[in-house]
């Protein structure tokens, strides 16, 4: 026989084996399925056995749908051993990760369950022994871990503290930042790639401009989503993430949720309480927590202006940005304004310059230091032009009403000089702000000062101080694609 033939022969030959295994593998598929559909448990339990035996990543979504209806504990008992068993496959599907939070959700809430013999092993229901709660941190396959060089230095570290001019510079991190389609998100992802550290970037919008920056990217969905913290989660494992930025104020309820699970995975945080992030949150109870601390605020009212002197601003309680803000000055205008304002506060309008503070207060809530800029233009709530100015006022002042909050880690804090001199401030944002650039371009590392922080490592408050009478201009700059 020709040599032809016979790579035609062998050709032949691969061609059926892979219709063959995609016959067969369609079929164990069905039978999957109608067995984990069977009125039988005893069925449902070989079904979930051979899903396991299948792969996790592969038979998470059908296993999801059987925990959703599972009368049986037994059957939930074996999905819980399934899942435990199979530690060693990689977090490589968002489905994956959920069912892995519901079989540890699901063994934890069972306190009942716990041994007698003060064992500490939650017994499973409806069978007998014990078993391991399920790991959100299975041992990564070489796939994952993207070799054994992926958290290796790209220079030595001494050649690196030496091109920052830094002695003291961390290793290179790898940075998970969401938001990376805001403002902020693209400023800080700027920021950590000009300090020579790795980012990934996540957002819910994949046209964000911000996934285009960074080393690596994941869509993820949004925040209000019951599979944000399992999508997070995959992204952080499959990345080796060791860092998480936020810089969307919003996301703080999901991601406190969330923190055992992203410790779990070897991510560090340093997320403010939720108290203190639904306080900047909230107006109507920013403003409630500066009045109880005495501190200088403007007058404000819930959905009325009783009390609350002319001209006025009306903003939604739980806005951001500039949305649905008005300005009015006459009791037509605020009777309009109110009502077409969804769930309103009234104030009084302050009179004097507008600033912004961009601060970083250390993990013991103790100012660590912060740059002052004058507002000189806005568009949509963000600074377009601006110029940096020293006042220690604002800095004190900033400083206290951060204090009362009760918030860590990076903050923008928008207010007045009045005319009369005085510093009052009417909002902050528990964030990195979208005129971040400016403060970072004035000398604050702010950034790589918050990661510091987060990594345990010192916050230098030297490094912290912004040169006044630095302006920044802002344009548009594209991204290009395809």
């Amino acid at each position: 026989m020709s040599l032809s033939w016979l790579l035609v022969l062998g050709a032949i030959l691969v061609v059926g084996a892979i219709v063959w295994r995609g016959v067969r593998a369609a079929a164990v598929r069905r039978k999957l399925r109608a067995g984990l559909r069977s009125p039988d448990p005893a069925v449902r339990i070989d079904s979930v056995q051979l899903a396991g035996e299948l792969g996790l990543a592969t038979c998470a979504p059908l296993l999801l749908r059987l925990v959703q209806a599972e009368p049986d504990p037994a059957v939930l008992a074996t999905v819980i051993r399934v899942v435990a068993s199979r530690q060693w496959e990689p977090a490589s599907t968002a489905r994956l990760v959920e069912l892995r939070l519901w079989a540890r959700a699901f063994v934890e809430a069972h306190p009942e369950l716990r041994r007698a013999d003060n064992v500490g092993e939650p017994l499973l229901p409806g069978v007998g022994g014990a078993a391991t709660v399920p790991s959100l941190d299975p041992v990564r396959s070489i796939r994952y871990q993207r070799g054994s060089d992926a958290l290796q230095l790209p220079v030595p570290l001494e050649q690196r503290r030496a091109e920052l001019d830094d002695p003291d510079a961390l290793a290179p991190v790898r940075v998970l930042v969401t938001g990376a389609g805001g403002p902020a998100g693209v400023a800080v992802i700027q920021a950590l790639r000009k300090r020579g550290h790795h980012t990934i970037a996540v957002d819910a919008d994949p046209m964000a401009v911000g996934l285009r920056l960074a080393e690596e990217h994941e869509v993820v969905p949004l925040f209000s989503d019951p599979a944000y913290v399992a999508a997070l989660v995959r992204a952080a494992t499959v990345s080796n993430a060791q860092a998480l930025i936020c810089t969307v104020a919003e996301e703080y309820p999901a991601l406190v949720s969330g923190v055992p699970f992203l410790e779990e995975a070897h991510v560090r945080m340093q997320l403010p309480s939720l108290d203190a992030a639904q306080t900047c949150t909230d107006k109507w109870k920013f403003a409630e927590c500066l009045r109880t601390a005495g501190l200088p605020a403007p007058a404000t009212g819930l959905g009325t202006d009783d009390g609350v002197p002319g001209p006025w601003v009306v903003k939604p309680r739980f806005g951001r940005g500039s949305r649905d803000v008005s300005f009015p000055t006459t009791r037509r205008e605020l009777a309009y304004a109110v009502n077409a304002c969804p769930d309103p506060i009234v104030q009084s309008r302050l009179k004097g310059r507008e600033f912004t503070c961009d601060v970083l207060m250390d993990a013991t809530g103790a100012m660590a230091g912060g740059v002052a800029r004058w507002r000189l233009e806005t568009k949509a709530g963000i600074s377009t032009k601006g110029e940096t100015f020293d006042n220690a006022d604002v800095l004190h002042q900033s400083g206290q009403v951060l204090k009362a909050v009760g918030l860590i880690g990076p903050a923008n804090v928008q207010g007045f000089v009045c005319d009369d001199g005085a510093v009052v401030i009417h909002e902050v944002n528990p964030r990195f702000s979208g005129g971040l650039p400016l403060s970072l371009a004035a000398g604050a590392d702010l950034v790589e000062e918050y990661l510091r922080s987060i990594m345990g490592a010192t916050v230098r408050p030297e490094r912290l101080v912004g040169r006044p009478g630095v302006t920044m201009l802002r344009y548009f700059s594209e991204v290009f694609e395809g």
